[in-house]
């Protein structure tokens, strides 16, 4: 065989190897729910995210407890 019919086979070889060895249809439809659901929770975390970022602040309602700082006597 000369070298360029040597590496059309190889690239044919190749070609139809990577073609036949993909994924069949049930698990494609599997990679395809899983993700999804990966989709779906991404979402929802950053559903909850913002939800919470837009929440007003909640200031304590007892202040008094706070110890106040204590203060060096004059010298």
């Amino acid at each position: 065989m000369t070298k360029t019919k040597l590496i059309a086979v190889i690239f044919t070889a190749n070609l139809v190897f990577l073609i036949s060895c993909g994924p069949a249809a049930e698990d494609r439809k599997a990679m395809h729910a899983r993700a999804k659901v990966f989709q779906d929770s991404i979402a929802n975390s950053i559903r909850s995210t913002i939800a919470e970022a837009e929440m007003p602040a909640q200031m304590p309602a007892n202040t008094a407890t706070v110890a106040p700082t204590p203060t060096a006597p004059a010298k």
